[in-house]
């Protein structure tokens, strides 16, 4: 009795309700991860180094557009918004490990220079036998974190990133902490100042006074890409610099550290 009750009710609820389509939830849920990231109106104050070593950041006319003030449009679908999620949640717990294991002596590092303007936060000091380290901590697919776990290598905008700290907090050593998302598994490549490193920062921060200087001049840098380059496609201000005239002043794009 209760089996033929329970078969009518599900051969009505088939009928009465409407086709699901699961596509189209999937579409939903990924929006969420896409809120709060309208376009909008942004100006900076300072060089972000996290955001100087990678695409955009090497471009001066990014940076002038930055400081000046532009519409931003993030150009970010809802896998890269939510790998980006990730790596945060990445982050918090693996700094809260290292706060309860003793090995972190201070997280979320302020990071401040005045010239050129520099504002940021290195991941953390941490303390190996009695010696102090500036560390940065990354998160990556098994594939990314194998290379990097059997070369014991690190990719130039890692390096530059972590340099940028250790000259700004006046470390002479620093740490890569690499965890694997996939495993939770961990490599430690330790990066020590010399030569190559001290020229390329000394060059960066050249380089930044060149930018803010040309932005209090309001001489505006050419474009030192093509507009169907991968990096002009993905910079948030592409609209305006599109729009814009050719420029002022010629500044070359920032090099990157060659390793």
């Amino acid at each position: 009795m209760a089996k033929n009750l329970l078969s009518g009710i599900m051969e009505k609820s088939r009928e009465e309700r409407p086709s699901f389509s699961t596509k189209e939830l999937i579409n939903k849920i990924e929006s969420g991860y896409l809120v709060g990231r309208d376009r909008r109106f942004v100006t900076k104050k300072s060089f972000s180094p996290s955001t100087i070593v990678y695409g955009k950041g090497k471009c001066p006319r990014f940076w002038y557009y930055a400081f000046e003030g532009a519409e931003w449009d993030d150009d970010i679908n809802p896998y890269s918004a939510a790998n980006m999620k990730s790596g945060i949640h990445g982050h918090e717990r693996l700094q809260d490990a290292m706060l309860k294991s003793g090995v972190m002596l201070e997280d979320e590092v302020k990071v401040i220079n005045q010239d050129p303007p520099i504002y940021g936060f290195a991941d953390g000091i941490i303390d190996v036998e009695g010696e102090r380290l500036v560390c940065e901590i990354k998160t990556m697919r098994s594939e990314s974190f194998e290379y990097r776990k059997q070369n014991n290598s690190a990719p130039s905008y890692h390096l530059e990133q972590l340099i940028i700290y250790m000259k700004v907090l006046k470390f002479a050593k620093g740490l890569l902490i690499y965890e694997s998302k996939n495993s939770h598994e961990l490599h430690v490549i330790e990066v020590e100042v010399d030569d190559k490193y001290i020229n390329w920062v000394d060059y960066a921060f050249d380089w930044m006074r060149d930018v803010r200087a040309s932005w209090e001049k309001q001489e505006l840098p050419e474009k030192p890409y093509r507009s169907n380059s991968k990096v002009c496609k993905q910079c948030p201000v592409k609209e305006t610099c599109f729009a814009d005239v050719k420029g002022d002043v010629k500044i070359p794009r920032l090099d990157p550290l060659e390793k």
